[in-house]
């Protein structure tokens, strides 16, 4: 019977909030408010401080990942992250001006991307096969001249003439008997001076072909050094070379670009000169300095007469190995005999 009575005890006594009688049972029943009288007495008393509320919300709640609007609304209005967000918008704004202050300052004070010559198409013209003025069957500057109006009706700002020299015309008028002049056929000096100046009055640029790789074998300065007379006697490729019964042994086994052996024998040097392309075209020795201020000299002399610039030919010719080992062959099972052909080899010395 006490058992019983212990047990419903017990059970009321968890439900008021836990309260244990560890054991002994109380004589006397107890009411309810008296039982929630001691148990407020034995909870601690929170301790009291003065700070408001909207406080303590503020120092317990911390930025973190994944914040709602609402919370991430509540940061971005305190002072600390809005200076600092109004600080680096105002760099950004600061440096975008100055980037932009400097590319126009670069693009004004720049020179332009393209010169003249690349602004626009270039209207080559190879006068013989242009207008003829004097009816002699070849065209000539004076043809040129009288059709500038079509030219620049082509919106063509630049003009490139072809080889007009004094020459043979053995090569089109590429090998050269005097880089000075200019040859009958196309007109005098004065023709060309009347040209260059109505090429520039329709405010047109005008270029002409510049060729120092070689000359023709009737130049002055070929006849001086066939004749070793003085400075001229380096002025082109001399080797020594077997010439036997009119047959010729060259230096080695190079061939010019139109076939055959670049090496033509001379009689009155009795030694082998050098030649790219026809045997009636030597090439000059680039490696003299008396060779290279004679085509200064040439370039100067066309500015003098109002050229605006030059295309120059054959530039990869100008310059051979000076040890004049032969060239590999491409098909080495191929007869050395029948190397006639400028493709037959790799040319590895005579093109620079």
């Amino acid at each position: 019977m006490v058992e019983e009575e212990t047990k419903v005890i017990s059970i009321e006594l968890r439900g008021k909030e836990g309260l244990e009688n560890n054991g002994f049972v109380q004589s006397e029943d107890l009411n309810e408010e008296e039982v929630e009288n001691v148990s407020q007495e034995k909870l601690p008393k929170p301790c009291q401080i003065g700070i408001e509320k909207e406080e303590m919300q503020e120092l317990s709640m911390q930025p973190y990942a994944g914040m709602p609007k609402e919370v991430l609304l509540q940061f971005s209005t305190q002072a600390r992250y809005r200076i600092t967000r109004e600080i680096l918008f105002w760099l950004i704004i600061a440096s975008s001006l100055v980037l932009v202050a400097a590319t126009i300052a670069i693009i004004a004070i720049s020179p332009k991307c393209l010169g003249w010559w690349q602004a626009s198409p270039i209207y080559q013209i190879y006068p013989r096969s242009y207008k003829d003025t004097d009816k002699d069957g070849n065209g000539d500057l004076k043809g040129i001249q009288e059709k500038l109006d079509h030219i620049q009706y082509l919106n063509v700002k630049t003009i490139w003439i072809t080889s007009f020299y004094k020459s043979t015309l053995k090569d089109i008028g590429y090998g050269i008997e005097d880089f000075q002049d200019i040859d009958p056929m196309f007109g005098t000096m004065k023709d060309f001076e009347n040209l260059v100046a109505a090429i520039h009055d329709k405010g047109l640029k005008v270029i002409m072909d510049l060729i120092p790789n070689h000359t023709s074998d009737k130049h002055k300065w070929f006849q001086l050094s066939c004749n070793r007379t003085g400075k001229y006697t380096d002025y082109y490729i001399w080797h020594d070379c077997a010439h036997i019964n009119g047959r010729t042994t060259p230096p080695n086994n190079w061939v010019s670009v139109y076939g055959n052996s670049s090496w033509q024998y001379d009689d009155v040097r009795k030694q082998c000169y050098f030649h790219q392309f026809g045997k009636e075209q030597p090439d000059l020795n680039f490696r003299n300095l008396d060779v290279q201020e004679e085509i200064h000299d040439v370039i100067r002399f066309w500015l003098g007469k109002g050229i605006d610039g030059f295309s120059i030919n054959d530039v990869k010719f100008l310059l051979e190995a000076t040890h004049l080992r032969d060239e590999p062959q491409v098909n080495k099972s191929q007869n050395p005999d029948y190397r006639k052909c400028s493709s037959n080899l790799q040319h590895c010395f005579d093109i620079s």
